[in-house]
């Protein structure tokens, strides 16, 4: 048996029915023109959904943006009528008013939202299809019906099982509800269902049935109700489920300290309209400044953002796998080539994505933020226009390479391209006056061994022979 997320056993699956269809080459073939429509439809709702998408991270940000340079901070004690229509940051003390009663079974507590959730063990049917491509373009389909008992918050529908008999599902007899204290308070500000709804789920705490609250779930269901770590199960052995067993569970909002930001709308909140038309409606529980609210705000946009371009991209992508079917359909009446032109319908696939997603971004991104793109677009240009004369820079500006000044014509000395460049004339060597004291070449007759200027030539290179052999070691040569 498996354990399922809450710590309760699952029962294993149970076979079923398996039923095998054959679909001929034309029928395959026609089914794949007609998804042809599809894949086109998909893709063309992809684009409209990516124009969607950063039209509301864009407007979203802005009224975010916007809403934090207007943003009222006041003290939750008073109800200024001043502040009347403003977006207004208020921290304070969330309170009930009253307590809060599960008429059904006598639950109380002090909190400001009770929420009761109530599972039933129930068989659910899980289909697998295989299909096995044939020659000549045929492909036979085999579909297993398998059986699981799950523990589930929803009834599932088991008429509609396509085996029934020994897999019938019983009614629940009891159904989860929330219920939300109908004069909550943040300090002298009334706090509304949609005030309290702005704490989530995961401001919740868990409530834990107590040997007296058990009496009315007893007188409900009798003696096979009893406690379960805190909860309420009803059947008789919660190690080992049976069709139709109930587990009751309940969890709170606590009172406590909470933030807001909303418009003040006279003694209460509601959602506070941005110049674009965008809401802004926030809070957490505990006490925070403002600004800490706008950032979480920017972070949960981005993510929900990148999340929706993600699915663009994988519906896209499904889009144009629906357009390329056919060709796989033709190329499977020899099965080794179809599934070679279905790996590679999957590869043309992604590429014709990239191709139509990334350009559909780009242009969403640039339609509504058409400032921004030009500012980025001039900036890019104006890097790369910078870049390029910083290499012409650096190459002008590049150290001789092998005693050759870059750039220098042929036949010029390092010297003569150096000078005739701007830069001081290399000295003489060691022992020898400056090239400025000596009279001008034309009036005297070069020296052998030294050059016009008066310098010594290197010795001539002897040749040499295949060994290298010194010419006084050589034979016949020397003493």
């Amino acid at each position: 048996m498996s354990m399922d997320q809450d710590g309760w056993s699952a029962g294993p699956a149970e076979a079923g029915d398996v039923t095998t269809e054959h679909v001929g080459f034309l029928e395959r073939l026609w089914q794949s023109i007609t998804g042809i429509l599809i894949g086109l439809a998909l893709v063309a709702a992809t684009v409209w959904g990516i124009f969607w998408n950063e039209g509301r991270a864009i407007g979203t940000t802005r009224a975010l943006n916007e809403g934090a340079g207007v943003t009222v901070t006041v003290p939750p004690t008073r109800v200024d009528p001043a502040n009347e229509g403003k977006l207004v940051h208020v921290s304070g003390d969330l309170r009930s008013g009253g307590r809060l009663t599960d008429a059904d079974f006598q639950i109380s507590t002090d909190a400001v939202r009770l929420v009761r959730k109530v599972e039933m063990y129930q068989w659910k049917e899980e289909q697998r299809t295989e299909t096995r491509s044939n020659a000549g373009g045929s492909q036979t389909r085999t579909t297993t019906y398998e059986y699981t008992r799950v523990w589930s918050d929803r009834p599932i529908d088991s008429s509609r099982f396509r085996r029934r008999d020994g897999h019938e599902n019983p009614a629940m007899p009891v159904t989860g509800r929330s219920q939300t204290a109908p004069n909550a308070t943040i300090g002298a500000f009334r706090a509304d269902s949609r005030v309290v709804g702005l704490f989530g789920g995961s401001a919740e705490r868990r409530l834990e049935v107590t040997d007296a609250q058990l009496r009315a779930f007893q007188s409900r269901f009798g003696s096979q109700a009893r406690l379960a770590d805190g909860n309420v199960y009803v059947g008789y052995d919660a190690g080992t489920p049976a069709v139709g067993d109930i587990r009751i569970s309940y969890t709170v909002l606590p009172e406590g300290p909470v933030t807001v930001v909303a418009k003040q709308v006279g003694p209460g909140f509601g959602p506070y309209q941005a110049s674009n038309g965008r809401d802004v409606f926030l809070g957490e529980t505990g006490t925070k400044a403002a600004q800490e609210l706008y950032a979480h705000a920017h972070e949960s946009n981005r993510i929900l953002t990148w999340v929706l371009r993600l699915v663009a991209l994988i519906v896209m992508w499904i889009g144009f796998n629906l357009v390329l079917r056919p060709f796989v359909v033709l190329a499977d009446v020899i099965p080794l080539f179809g599934s070679a032109m279905a790996a590679g319908a999957g590869i043309v696939a992604l590429a014709l994505t990239l191709v139509v997603a990334l350009p559909a971004f780009a242009i969403a991104w640039f339609w509504h933020r058409p400032v921004m793109s030009i500012v980025l677009i001039a900036a890019g240009v104006a890097g790369a226009y910078g870049l390029k004369v910083l290499g012409e820079r650096r190459r002008a500006a590049a150290p001789p390479v092998g005693g050759q000044v870059v750039g220098s014509p042929v036949g010029v000395s390092p010297m003569s391209a150096a000078t005739a460049a701007g830069w001081p004339a290399e000295a003489p060597p060691a022992g020898y006056p400056a090239q400025a004291a000596y009279p001008p070449q034309a009036g005297y007759p070069p020296q052998p061994g030294h050059s016009p200027q008066g310098w010594p030539q290197p010795a001539p290179q002897q040749p040499g022979g295949f060994l290298n052999v010194p010419p006084g070691l050589r034979p016949g040569q020397g003493g």
